[in-house]
């Protein structure tokens, strides 16, 4: 096909493309879709309402009965996210556990093949880390035979490398009630369905069971992660240990977690980071007898809901909206003026201006946070934590905007952000998500989760750097004043960072997508935006990796397995989101009549459906390696800016 049909072709998709966008703007601005994935999230909600005596109301049980067994495999067993194809011992427990407090009759046959997978799979005993701990909370499992998380920790001094000052927030943040509540040693009242639940689930008899054996005892299905040499033997240490430390420095502990339970509570108005913490925490309120909190709790709680037409899911947040909106504004501003309506990107422009935080946190250090202000959170300012890559995608979306506002955006807003950024440089160079590593990164080794990888520090990573430096670059271009030696100071570490992490065959590893395609796009454009050529030897040997990844069908794409095992394996036909992502990267490091471009605009024009949208698309994002949740919007907003970036002139 000649370029001038193809042009043609690419502009009447992103004309199709943007109509579907402009119908599907919701009203604040952003651009809604259900952020769901990991199959521990919704059982968690259930067990939450059960322990807090908030039962779900009979109406809505169904709903939520569909979406627990929705993503049943065919043997019974449910998998860490929707798109597993083996079960895991954690997430089947808890999943029954949670159906059968929904009331559901264990005779049915969906229950009595999960319950056989659990049996054959050696019962709960087998189960991850998380999993034990969920059940200790039921009553289903003792204390003695779970992973220790003491909360003295809280009272080491800052310098003990175990000190959760040091541990990366998003996990941070789990731990926290986690220590809140191993401490206390608290277990749900037993009941008549507990009672059952323990015949269920334990055939050997679960008055029969050596627990504390059983601490680290995993099926291969919950050992992703195996346990380090010093976990295996910190672990018996600190159980001996344990009853050893005086009454009133457990009640100090205590004391000082809960108050740092309150303080995350009250700096995200209840909404908290994520739905795991929001549970425990509003657990935490509920045994502390504090009944406003419980009732501020669940008015938040239920946000993370995302209701179907024939099922209800629980989102790994509120919403992904600043994040989704962001990517959208950016194709639609690479457009001429004529091809969108000013008033979509005003209206985006608006939700992010709106979104951005504002507002300080009182004395963050003390509770292990990292000033907030100028910042993008992932899907609202309330939920107050601040996102390195979400801030630099919205100062790239803003800054875009200019031609189709009535005057820019603040200059303010633009330093508030690029402050935020410029302060979550990592050492190496990089940037993480919403901490610096502040700990030494050995600490890895304590990571006692067993499913999730690289979870104690929040390390620095290709795509968001990438996504940092691209930013940097276009505030370098439009405000040349501001802030001027840390921002060529910043790039020149963020270049230096990326330069160290590349791979001999010229990618990029991402964690936050799918996998070494996705790091080597964002990572791409990132350097030639702050001006490293073409021709430099790191962007020719990232752009040959990239063409060799394009399948027969002039796609891209990379099977989850390629996260886990640490390699690029690709998918047997190409995806819409890594194939508009590499067009971008391509597009970006050389000519725009090279071949592989043209078969992967062909790819996406030919998938694009007749209003604009795109077909479903197996899940694009991860977390920790092992777990997909959905981006759903990638396979909007990408494409767009693929198309976009093509038309420019």
């Amino acid at each position: 096909m000649s370029s001038p049909e193809l042009f043609s072709r690419v502009s009447g998709a992103a004309n199709r493309l943007i109509g579907h966008l402009q119908r599907t703007q919701v009203d604040d601005g952003s651009w809604s879709v259900p952020y769901t994935g990991p199959n521990f999230l919704l059982p968690l909600y259930v067990i939450t309402t059960h322990l807090t005596r908030r039962p779900i109301p009979q109406a809505e049980r169904p709903r939520f009965v569909a979406g627990l067994l929705r993503p049943q495999l065919p043997d019974g067993s449910i998998g860490l996210h929707e798109e597993s194809t083996q079960g895991a011992v954690f997430t089947s427990s808890i999943s029954y556990a949670a159906l059968r407090l929904l009331g559901e009759n264990p005779g049915r046959p969906e229950l009595e093949k999960m319950r056989g997978w659990i049996h054959a799979s050696g019962t709960p005993v087998k189960a991850a880390a998380w999993g034990k701990f969920i059940l200790a909370l039921l009553n289903l499992y003792p204390w003695s035979g779970v992973t220790p998380v003491p909360p003295e920790l809280y009272l080491l001094p800052r310098w003990f490398p175990l000190q959760p000052i040091n541990i990366s927030g998003y996990v941070r943040i789990v731990y926290l009630p986690m220590a809140y509540f191993y401490g206390r040693r608290w277990q749900a009242p037993l009941d008549s369905t507990l009672r059952e639940l323990r015949r269920e689930l334990y055939p050997q008899g679960y008055g029969e069971i050596s627990w504390p054996k059983h601490r680290a005892d995993l099926a291969p299905t919950d050992n992703l992660v195996p346990e380090s040499l010093p976990v295996r033997l910190l672990m018996p240490l600190v159980r001996r240990l344990e009853p050893l430390v005086p009454a009133w420095i457990r009640h100090k502990a205590l004391k000082l977690t809960y108050e740092h339970i309150l303080y995350e509570d009250e700096q995200s108005d209840y909404i908290r980071q994520a739905p795991v913490n929001a549970c425990y925490n509003t657990l935490a309120h509920y045994l502390e007898g504090q009944a406003d909190r419980v009732e501020k709790s669940w008015a938040k709680l239920p946000l993370y809901l995302w209701q179907h037409p024939d099922h209800t899911a629980c989102q790994g947040f509120t919403s992904s909206k600043v994040w989704d909106t962001a990517f959208t504004l950016q194709g639609m501003t690479a457009l001429p003026a004529a091809a969108v309506p000013a008033g979509v990107v005003q209206n985006g422009c608006r939700y992010l201006c709106n979104n951005q935080v504002i507002d300080e946190l009182p004395n963050p250090r003390r509770y292990h946070r990292l000033p907030r202000k100028g910042g993008w959170p992932f899907s609202e300012r309330k939920n107050g934590w601040s996102i390195a890559d979400c801030t630099a995608e919205s100062l790239l979306a803003l800054i875009q905007s200019k031609p189709f506002l009535p005057e820019p955006v603040s200059p303010e807003i633009i330093r508030d952000g690029l402050n935020f950024i410029l302060s979550y440089q990592n050492r190496n160079g990089g940037w993480g998500s919403c901490d610096r590593i502040v700990g030494p990164e050995w600490i890895e080794i304590f990571n006692g989760s067993h499913v999730f990888a690289d979870i104690m520090v929040d390390h620095s990573f290709a795509e968001c750097t990438g996504s940092v430096l691209a930013a940097l670059a276009l505030v370098r271009q439009e405000f040349p004043e501001m802030e001027r030696i840390r921002v060529d100071r910043a790039i020149q570490n963020g270049v230096r960072y990326l330069t160290d992490t590349q791979l001999p065959d010229g990618s990029w590893e991402a964690v936050w997508g799918i996998c070494f395609n996705y790091g080597t796009s964002f990572a791409l454009p990132g350097l030639r935006a702050v001006g490293i050529p073409a021709d430099d030897p790191r962007v020719k040997l990232g752009r040959q990796f990239l063409l060799r990844q394009q399948l027969p069908d002039g796609g891209w794409g990379e099977h989850p397995d390629s996260c886990y095992q640490r390699r690029p394996i690709p998918s047997k036909t190409g995806l819409v989101e890594p194939t508009a992502l590499a067009v971008i990267a391509l597009l970006a490091t050389g000519p725009k009549d090279e071949p592989a471009i043209t078969r992967g605009l062909e790819f996406l024009l030919n998938t694009q459906l007749p209003d604009g949208d795109f077909p479903p698309q197996p899940i694009p994002g991860l977390f920790y390696r092992t777990t997909l949740i959905r981006y759903d919007h990638y396979k909007r907003a990408f494409p767009l800016k693929a198309f976009a970036k093509f038309l420019e002139t």
